[in-house]
C-alpha cells in the first residue's frame, strides 16, 4: 500500500518485502530519516509500478519473494526496461545467492540482521554512486556527439598503432567503414604522402624504440583513400602519458586544406548532366519557349512516343497529329499561361498503330546564355489509371455482392420468424407461445440491422437514429393491442455506428422494450415509453424508462438470472459499457447503457 511522501524528500524508494511487519518497520525508519518509501509485497506490483513512470531512486529489493519470482529474477527484469540502482536486502548470505547478485548490475547487498542505520548508508551510498555514474554517461555521451560532429578527423591509436577509436570524418577521409579498422593497425588502412615528393609518410615511433613525448605537426600531406580519392590536409599528433609519463596511447588530428581538390563536372557536350538527360528512364524533352521548337530529347522520349529523335528536333509539337490533338494542345498551352509551368497536367496520345495511353505532362522554364528553354517531363500513367479503372470496378462489384449478402440474410432471418410464427400456432401453452413471440422480436432486431444496410450507401456502418425508430415501431406492432394505451416519447441523436456493435445493441433495446412493453402496465391504465439516444465526446448512451408499475421487489435486473436481464447484461460488457437501473414502485423503471463512441477492436 502506497505511503505519503514527504515534502522534501531525500530520495524516492520502492521497497520491495514481502513481510508486511518487516516492511512497515523499515517504510518508518526510512520516513524518519527523510525519504519518500512507496512499498509492495510482491514482484508484479513491483514490476506494475516500475512501469506506470513514478520517480523511483532507488530499489530496496528482497530477494525472497513468495510469488513464484525472487528479488533477483525481478531485478533483472527491471533492468530491462529501465536504469535503477538496486539495493538487494536479505536473510540470505549463501555462495549461491551471492554468485546470482554478483552477475546483476547492483549497488550493494546488505543481510536482513543489520542494522537500520548502516542500511540507510549503504541507500546513501548508493545513490550517489548512481548520480555519479549518470553524470560520467552523460559527460561521455557529449564528447561522444562532439568527437563525432568535429570537421576534423580523428584517430585515436594503443601505443603498438592499433585503432582504438575513429571519427566520422576520418573514416571518409581514408574510405573505410568503421568494424573494417577497429582494433586494427593503423598503417594497413592510412596511405599518407607527401603533397610533392608523393613518398609515403611513416610513424617512427611505431617501430623502433622512438619515444613520443611532445605534440608533433606536419604540413602538405595527402590522403589517398581506398578508391584513390585524395585529400590535402596538415597533421598533429600528441601523445597521451600517465603521470609518470608512460605512453597510454595517441591521438592524430588530420584537418582538411583550403587546396583540397575538388571535383568539377566536364564542360563538353558529353557532360555529367547531358549523360544524366540522355540516360535517363523518364521521358524528356527540351524546347525553345519563343515558338516551342525541340531541340532535344533522349531515348525514354522516343520511345514513350514512338517518334524518332531526328524526325522530331527542328519541328513543333502541333506538327504531329499523333501526338496530341488541337484541343489538348490548348488546353495545355491554357494551363502553362495561368500558371507558369505544368505540375502533372494529363493529356492522352495516340500512336500510330492507334492505340491510345495516357500521359502526365510537367514542364520547367530555364535560361541559358540569355536563352529560355522548356524542359519537358513525361510520365506514363496508363496501366496506373486502367488498374485504378478496374479496382474501382472492383469495388464497386464487391459493394453490390455486400448489399445482395445483406439482402440475403435479411430473407433468412424473415423466413426463420416466420417458421416460428408458424410452430407457435400450433402450441398451445402459453408460455411456450409467449417465447416463440421473444424469439421473433430478438431475431427480427437483427433483421432490422440488415435492412438499414441494404437501403444504404454506407456498408460499414448503421444509422441508429432510423434503426431505432424502425424497431419501436415495429414491436409496437407486435406488442401493442390497443394504440392508444402505451405513447411512446423517442429522442435520437443522429449517430452512426459499426455493424460489429450495432447488433448487440438492437438485442439489449429489443429486450428492454419488449419487457416494458409486457409488463411495465399490466393493468388498463397506459403511459410513455421513453427511447432516448445521446452522444458525449467519448460514450454513446441509450436510455430506456417508462412510468408503469416499476420492477417486483423480488427482481434484481443488475444480477438476477432472468434471461432477459442476463442477456442484457452480457451484450452490454460485450459492448464495454456498462449499466444502471433505477426503479421505484408505482413510478416506472429507468435503465441506461452506457458504451464507449470509438471500438477497441481492431
Amino acid at each position: 500500500m502506497p505511503l505519503t511522501e514527504l515534502k522534501h524528500s531525500l530520495g524516492h524508494i520502492l521497497l520491495v518485502e514481502d513481510e508486511a511487519i518487516l516492511a512497515i518497520s523499515q517504510s518508518e525508519f526510512l520516513k524518519n530519516k527523510g525519504y519518500s518509501v512507496q512499498y509492495v509485497s510482491n514482484s508484479n506490483d513491483a514490476y506494475d509500478f516500475i512501469l506506470s513512470g513514478e520517480r523511483v531512486d532507488l530499489i530496496l529489493m528482497d530477494i525472497n519473494l513468495s510469488d513464484g519470482m525472487d528479488g533477483i529474477q525481478l531485478a533483472e527484469k527491471i533492468l530491462s526496461r529501465r536504469e535503477i540502482p538496486i539495493l538487494f536486502l536479505s536473510g540470505y548470505s549463501d555462495h549461491k545467492i551471492l554468485d546470482r547478485v554478483c552477475k546483476v548490475k547492483h549497488y550493494g547487498y546488505v543481510t536482513k540482521i543489520s542494522s537500520p542505520d548502516i542500511v540507510e548508508c549503504m541507500i546513501k551510498s548508493a545513490l550517489q554512486l548512481y548520480q555519479a555514474e549518470q553524470s560520467l554517461a552523460f559527460r561521455e555521451k557529449e564528447l561522444r556527439i562532439t568527437f563525432e560532429a568535429m570537421g576534423d578527423g580523428v584517430i585515436v591509436l594503443t601505443p603498438e598503432g592499433l585503432i582504438r577509436e575513429i571519427n566520422h570524418k576520418a573514416l571518409d577521409m581514408l574510405g573505410y567503414q568503421k568494424e573494417e579498422v577497429l582494433e586494427k593497425n593503423l598503417t594497413s588502412f592510412l596511405y599518407l604522402v607527401q603533397t610533392d615528393a608523393r613518398t609515403r609518410i611513416s610513424y617512427p615511433f611505431l617501430n623502433s624504440n622512438t619515444k613520443l613525448v611532445h605534440t608533433e605537426r606536419r604540413n602538405d600531406l595527402i590522403i589517398v583513400s581506398r578508391s584513390g580519392r585524395e585529400t590535402n590536409v596538415t597533421e598533429t599528433i600528441s601523445p597521451i602519458l600517465d603521470d609518470e609519463k608512460n605512453l597510454n596511447g595517441i591521438v592524430i588530428i588530420f584537418r582538411e586544406t583550403p587546396n583540397a581538390s575538388v571535383m568539377v563536372p566536364p564542360k563538353d557536350g558529353e557532360s555529367v548532366y547531358a549523360k544524366v538527360f540522355q540516360l535517363s528512364p523518364i521521358p524528356m524533352a527540351i524546347s525553345t519557349l519563343k515558338d516551342g521548337t525541340y531541340l532535344d530529347m533522349n531515348s525514354a522520349m522516343e520511345t514513350l512516343f514512338q517518334l524518332e529523335k531526328s524526325k522530331v528536333i527542328g519541328r513543333k509539337t502541333e506538327e504531329f497529329k499523333a501526338w496530341s490533338n488541337p484541343e489538348e494542345i490548348e488546353r495545355l498551352n491554357r494551363a502553362y499561361q495561368e500558371n507558369g509551368r505544368m505540375s502533372g497536367e494529363r493529356m492522352t496520345v495516340l500512336h500510330n498503330d492507334g492505340k491510345k495511353f495516357d500521359v502526365l505532362v510537367f514542364s520547367q522554364a530555364f535560361e541559358i546564355a540569355g536563352e529560355r528553354f522548356i524542359l519537358w517531363i513525361n510520365l506514363d500513367v496508363t496501366k496506373i489509371l486502367d488498374m485504378e479503372g478496374r479496382l474501382a470496378k472492383s469495388v464497386e462489384e464487391k459493394d453490390v455482392l455486400l448489399k445482395e449478402l445483406q439482402h440475403r440474410v435479411k430473407n433468412t432471418l424473415a423466413i426463420i420468424s416466420g417458421l416460428l410464427n408458424l410452430e407457435s400456432f400450433k402450441v398451445e401453452n402459453d408460455v411456450a407461445k409467449q417465447s416463440f413471440l421473444n424469439a421473433q422480436s430478438r431475431i427480427m432486431s437483427m433483421s432490422k440491422v440488415y435492412e438499414n444496410l441494404y437501403q444504404s450507401e454506407d456498408l460499414e456502418s448503421v444509422d441508429l437514429r432510423k434503426y431505432i425508430e424502425d424497431l419501436v415501431f415495429s414491436l409496437h406492432d407486435i406488442f401493442v393491442l390497443n394504440p392508444t394505451k402505451i405513447k411512446f416519447d423517442v429522442k435520437l441523436e443522429e449517430i452512426r455506428l459499426d455493424l460489429k456493435r450495432t447488433l448487440p445493441l438492437g438485442l439489449i433495446l429489443n429486450e428492454l422494450l419488449t419487457n416494458a412493453l409486457k409488463y411495465a402496465y399490466p393493468s388498463e391504465k397506459g403511459g410513455d415509453v421513453r427511447i432516448h439516444l445521446s452522444r458525449t465526446n467519448e460514450n454513446i448512451i441509450l436510455s430506456v424508462g417508462d412510468d408503469g408499475e416499476g420492477l417486483p421487489d423480488s427482481v434484481n435486473i443488475e444480477k438476477g438470472n432472468h434471461f432477459g436481464y442476463e442477456l442484457i447484461r452480457s451484450l452490454t460488457s460485450q459492448l464495454k459499457g456498462v449499466f444502471s437501473s433505477v426503479s421505484k414502485k408505482g413510478e416506472g423503471l429507468n435503465i441506461m447503457i452506457s458504451f464507449p463512441v470509438k471500438s477497441n477492436d481492431k
